[in-house]
């Protein structure tokens, strides 16, 4: 070969490897910053409310699914759903786009919490839960007699950055004899995760309480690492649509709803939000609690928590 044509060769080989370069930088990029989308809502129980302000539980499921649609999360935490039977439906109403993981026993389904993760972006590895009371992981009704209470969670993969982590949520008991040594046992069984963790639920705690306080030291609480927290609506709005306003009179202080980070976990928070659309006529919120939504971004160094 002559060495012009060894020349021209040798500039068509560093051609082809600095394109190949710049896709891998690209793919590369994308896979770091790969948004993730995550819900957690309590949709309010079918025998709480009122059918006249509320509706009936199975139109409001419809609205539920219509408020999953809207945002299309990607991992839901929801609670005071009871039955299996709501959860296929609900399912169904969403195409079947998500798997439903929930406390599914061979003679006894208990569907409060339920995970729900898009079957498009995640391979389950495994799922777990434990239940919140003296006799954890076993059944019990708490310290205190109340509704059985859990902390459910999965072992997933992202397909599109092969990150491995824990997504749980939860529903703790409004009576602190119960909610505080949910916390304790929480924190405790999270702790023992080498995984990084995404929790997402309703915890009863608002941010004036101890056992927020013991959530926060434990975990990043992702409403305090943006600046902005804007209501997703269809009707105007006041500062107390934002939560239940029988926790506090105003928002961000009734908040009791939160969706929380592992010290470490390597995402950063670029959106957090609140659903306040009103339904049946725009006259009624379909729960007593909003739903919240908070975006990530995976990133490759771990944020430093605030």
């Amino acid at each position: 070969m002559s060495g012009d044509s060894f020349l021209k060769v040798f500039k068509s080989a560093l051609k082809i490897i600095g394109f190949t370069s710049i896709l891998l930088t690209v793919a590369s990029s994308s896979a770091r910053a790969a948004p993730l989308k995550v819900m957690t809502f309590n949709v309010m129980c079918d025998f709480c409310g009122t059918h006249e302000e509320n509706s009936r539980f199975r139109e409001k499921l419809a609205g539920v699914a219509d408020t999953i649609r809207r945002h299309h999360p990607d991992l839901i935490s929801l609670q005071e759903i009871w039955s299996g039977s709501d959860i296929r439906s609900l399912e169904k109403q969403l195409g079947d786009e998500y798997s439903g993981i929930y406390a599914n026993g061979l003679l006894l389904g208990y569907a409060d919490p339920t995970l729900f993760v898009r079957k498009a972006r995640f391979k389950v590895l495994d799922r777990d839960g434990i239940w919140l009371g003296p006799k954890a992981p076993g059944f019990s009704l708490g310290w205190a007699t109340s509704f059985p209470r859990r902390l459910e969670w999965v072992e997933l993969v992202d397909e599109l950055d092969q990150k491995k982590f824990i997504f749980a949520g939860t529903h703790f008991d409004n009576r602190s004899v119960n909610k505080d040594p949910s916390v304790d046992l929480v924190i405790e069984k999270l702790r023992q995760v080498s995984l990084p963790v995404i929790f997402a639920g309703d915890t009863n705690l608002k941010p004036s309480y101890p056992g927020y306080e013991k959530m926060r030291s434990a975990f990043r609480d992702t409403f305090f690492e943006v600046k902005e927290h804007p209501y997703f609506s269809n009707a105007s709005v006041t500062n107390a649509d934002g939560c239940n306003v029988t926790k506090a009179p105003s928002f961000p202080e009734c908040r009791v709803d939160h969706v929380l980070l592992s010290n470490g976990a390597p995402w950063k928070v670029t959106k957090w939000g609140v659903d306040t659309y009103r339904y049946f006529g725009n006259q009624a919120f379909l729960s007593d609690h909003r739903a919240v939504i908070v975006e990530l971004e995976s990133v490759s160094s771990i944020p430093i928590p605030k």
